[in-house]
């Protein structure tokens, strides 16, 4: 330690100086106005204009508590920390030098370079790069129109892996200029999915010239920059997704942004306008961001309201849809296909019901109109198939099931 004048009491083993010093521990240097330093527990008690200064990060507050034995600062009143692009704010918590592990409370606020992190409680650990944020935690990406947000009671990450697991009703805000997605379930996990495919085989879904997802190998400069689609998302249990131009709900979900599919497992429902979609599995295609096509897989069913009581009905082994603009234009059921359709007069009136099997059956809507009923519905090879007055139908048994 060194100071202009120091007041040392040799019994207590108590040293104070209030004229500024500077102390000196290995590689640490740490300066304040004022200080109390007792021999018995090696702590320091720094006051005013404290700045701790670490080969790896630089702190500043009003008051600290630092251990020359553990190597312990304790924050006891509003520190600021800065590491590279990365400033954490907090009032309360510890940074052990030695282990390089941190705990904040008190709700503190890191600010980086692509991100901002909040919560009631914070651990780091810069040795490994994990990551703890407990209580309200709320993570925004900077990137307005690419980037996520997360919000969760508990958030594990992985700095390395740039990785996350969010629990306890988490909620994923995929980011986008106009149509944002939220994406809801019990659990949320995010990964690279460089390291994803090492260990399991991702279908390739939209590159037909091979069966999994291929990435290329990685930069050999290490200053280049990470690949922004090099990464994926899952949710597990309780799923749901909500949009404004299409809502969906399912067991589980898998989105890679290196194809911008979402990948719904389980009984998935998908709502658009006023149509209602149901299968085993589903693939949400999406460009910039917005829905570009649905395809379903086995029990395909999608029902839409006619009117009252009364629903439009189209049933396949598949069903195909595209979208224009987000909202739907097309719906194309292929094998084993039936259909149930309300026409209606120029007045809106209900004429008859149709109730026709064919290999194929397209639907198609107008998505410049705000009402989502077929504007035409036109059916391929092997037509079969009866229209009915109204009044000669039961309409109970009007149902298809999916």
């Amino acid at each position: 330690m060194t100071t202009e004048e120091l007041e040392y009491d040799t019994q207590l083993r108590i040293g104070t100086y209030l004229k500024g010093a500077k102390l000196v521990n290995g590689k640490t240097t740490l300066v304040s106005r004022e200080g109390y330093y007792y021999g018995d527990t090696k702590d320091v008690y720094f006051k005013q204009q404290v700045v701790l200064t670490d080969p790896e990060f630089k702190m500043y507050t009003d008051t600290l508590l630092y251990n020359t034995n553990t190597e312990i600062a304790t924050f006891v009143s509003p520190s600021r920390i800065v590491n590279g692009k990365r400033t954490i704010k907090t009032r309360e918590g510890f940074y052990n030098l030695r282990t390089k592990k941190a705990e904040f409370g008190r709700r503190p606020f890191v600010d980086d370079s692509t991100y901002t992190f909040t919560a009631d409680q914070m651990a780091f650990d810069d040795s490994t790069g994990l990551g703890h944020f407990k209580g309200n935690a709320v993570y925004r990406g900077k990137d307005s129109a690419q980037g996520f947000d997360i919000i969760a009671n508990d958030i594990k990450t992985n700095n390395k892996k740039n990785s996350f697991l969010a629990t306890q009703k988490p909620l994923l805000l995929v980011k986008q200029e106009r149509d944002s997605i939220w994406i809801k379930a019990d659990t949320l996990y995010s990964a690279r999915l460089s390291e994803l495919i090492t260990s399991r085989n991702v279908p390739s879904i939209r590159d037909s010239s091979s069966p999994f997802i291929k990435l290329p190998p990685p930069a050999t400069n290490k200053k280049a920059p990470e690949d922004s689609t090099d990464k994926f998302f899952e949710a597990y249990y309780n799923v749901k997704i909500f949009s404004d131009s299409l809502q969906a709900s399912c067991d589980s979900l898998f989105y890679s942004l290196k194809d911008s599919i979402f990948r719904l497992y389980k009984s998935p429902i998908t709502w658009a306008q006023d149509n209602q979609i149901t299968g085993d599995t589903m693939l949400l295609f999406t460009k910039n961001k917005k829905p570009e096509r649905l395809y379903v897989y086995e029990n395909a069913l999608a029902i839409s309201k006619a009117g009252g009581d009364f629903y439009n009905q189209l049933k396949g082994n598949t069903i195909n849809g595209m979208f224009k603009d987000g909202r739907m234009d097309f719906l194309r059921s292929k094998g084993n296909s039936e259909s149930i359709y309300y026409g209606t007069d120029d007045r809106n009136a209900f004429i008859g019901v149709n109730r026709a099997t064919a290999d194929i059956i397209d639907v198609f809507f107008n998505p410049e109109k705000e009402s989502s009923k077929p504007q035409r519905v036109v059916f391929r090879s092997n037509l079969q198939g009866t229209t009915f007055p109204m009044g000669q139908v039961n309409h109970n048994e009007m149902r298809l099931r999916g």
